[in-house]
């Protein structure tokens, strides 16, 4: 926070914190000594100040009044500050301004013109300022003695009768009071300075604290108002969401999703949470609300997770309950279709069969082996064991994955890779990025053949250093998915092939995000249809 600095604040900036109320009161008293010699010098330059200083000793008054203008020096900073820290410095400040007033008192007729009230002044802010009690004592005994002697030195000069003592004793007994009273009560309010300030010392502390874990935490926090401006957003948000920190955000800008879902959430329309992406390289997240308790009743706070780890488990508990389905179901399934392909199979051979009725026993036969490698397909799934996350360099591990697809594959293909960074590491289950990588190849080379007649890939590899991940595109030359069947290309069971299970991309869907990965389609900058894989950026490992 910035401020304004103020002449006090300027001569408080070298003061210690557990003496600026001192110091504060050491300013003030000075201003208040400068002003009085100035009012009083004025008295006797101006015109009209003769009136109110007739039959006082000119001479002698203006020596008083320039005594108390001495203090002017003090109130340059740096000698300000030297006096205000030394105790020997504040007591020779404060003998001079009780001399200064016992000269003025000799100039105006003594106790009786009224003078003798700024020994009050004095002997209080000594007592303030002063840490030594004895000191502060002193000043209040020197105070008390030059009242009596000048009392005693106007009944000796006959100016006064022996009356005039009794004041001046009861005026030095009040400035002993005032001196043991402003002591004590100095003593408490340093007392309790100490215990605000370390108060103000925990609390700030607290603050840090604070800042440090909303700062740090994986929760993405976002304070908006409620005219849906961004107040304040953590550094998680920033990373789940993909913003570059500036100064402010509409919630519209982050994510129209977002903006709905917190204007369902204002009308109390909103059920559930539902995740989404900000962009389609980003993340997906899920977000919750939650209103703040302040005086600006309508502020609200958004909580933003990354949904990875809910999508993880979810797969899990999937594969776990579909594999105790399937392998029931497979087995129920699988002997009754082995003898029906089995006996549509000897039907076929046999002589007496007619040529259509050949035809018959083949599309039993083709139709027997879809719905067994439609059941080899689900029991993979269902078997999928837990990932085993392996350190790999990815463009040395895809070339060889590229060399051994090519030596098993029985017709000549094309796969070459684009890389726009050195090697990189990611964390991966080879097993499994070999299987997603293999049906992806076959996918893209078969609709690169039957749209281009090219059995072409390329495979584009770059970084993002945002979000710590490597982008992995397997680009084919096919005239790509169809807008309207995006929604549901990774869905089990669709297919546009006629000779395809529909399980592929899903299987590969399922593989990417028991690994912390994502997979989806999407255009390249020059229109090519792509598959890319984002998958996690080992940084440790080169």
């Amino acid at each position: 926070m910035t401020g304004i600095q103020t002449p006090m604040d300027s001569f408080l900036g070298a003061v210690t914190p557990n003496s600026r109320g001192a110091g504060r009161l050491f300013f003030f008293y000075n201003s208040y000594r400068v002003t009085l010699g100035a009012c009083l010098l004025a008295l006797l330059i101006l015109p009209g100040g003769k009136d109110f200083i007739t039959g006082f000793d000119r001479l002698w008054f203006g020596v008083g009044a320039s005594l108390m203008l001495v203090s002017i020096a003090p109130l340059t900073r740096r000698l300000g500050e030297r006096i205000h820290q030394s105790e020997a410095s504040l007591f020779a400040l404060l003998i001079t301004d009780i001399l200064a007033i016992t000269v003025l008192l000799s100039a105006t007729g003594g106790l009786l013109s009224g003078f003798a009230v700024l020994f009050i002044i004095t002997v209080a802010a000594g007592s303030f300022l002063l840490h030594s009690r004895s000191l502060a004592t002193l000043v209040a005994a020197i105070a008390t003695f030059a009242v009596l002697t000048n009392a005693a030195w106007l009944v000796e000069r006959q100016e006064a009768d022996v009356g005039l003592l009794l004041p001046a004793g009861l005026l030095g007994s009040l400035l002993f009071f005032v001196s043991l009273l402003v002591q004590e009560t100095a003593k408490r309010l340093a007392f309790v300075e100490t215990q605000a300030q370390l108060a103000a010392t925990e609390v700030e502390a607290l603050e840090q604290l604070n800042e440090q874990i909303v700062a740090h935490m994986q929760t993405g926090i976002l304070r908006i108002d409620d005219r849906g401006f961004v107040e304040a957003v953590n550094d998680s948000a920033l990373k789940l969401l993909q913003l570059k920190p500036r100064n402010q955000y509409t919630l519209g800008e982050i994510s129209v999703d977002l903006e709905h879902q917190y204007a369902e959430w204002r009308s109390g329309l909103r059920k559930k949470p539902e995740p989404f992406r900000r962009t389609v390289n980003s993340p997906a997240v899920i977000a919750s609300f939650a209103g703040v308790n302040t005086t600006k009743s309508a502020d609200t706070l958004i909580f933003v997770e990354d949904y990875t780890p809910f999508t993880q488990f979810a797969q899990s508990l999937k594969l776990d309950s579909l594999s105790k389905l399937t392998a029931s179901i497979a087995h129920e399934i699988r002997n009754p279709l082995s003898a029906i392909s089995h006996a549509a199979q000897l039907l076929g051979e046999s002589d007496t069969v007619q040529q259509a009725d050949r035809l018959l026993c083949d599309i039993l036969v083709s139709n027997s082996v879809r719905v067994s490698d439609i059941i080899d397909n689900v029991t993979e799934v269902s078997r999928r064991q837990a990932p085993h996350p392996t350190q790999l360099l990815l463009q040395h591990w895809t070339t060889e994955c590229i060399t051994e697809y090519k030596g098993l594959r029985a017709e000549p293909c094309s796969i070459s890779i684009n890389s726009r960074v050195k090697d990189v590491g990611v964390i991966f289950d080879p097993s499994h990025l070999k299987r997603v990588l293999t049906n992806l190849f076959d996918n893209g080379l078969r609709h690169s053949e039957a749209d281009s007649q090219r059995a072409e890939l390329r495979i584009d590899v770059e970084v993002d250093p945002v979000n710590r991940q490597v982008l992995m595109d397997v680009v084919d030359y096919g005239n790509g998915v169809a807008e309207s069947q995006l929604g549901r290309l990774f869905e089990p069971f669709f297919t546009t092939s006629r000779q395809g299970s529909g399980l592929g991309l899903y299987l590969c869907k399922e593989l990417c995000e028991i690994n912390g990965a994502d997979l989806f389609y999407q255009r390249t900058s020059t229109g090519e249809s792509a598959f890319r894989l984002s998958l996690k950026l080992d940084e440790d490992f080169r």
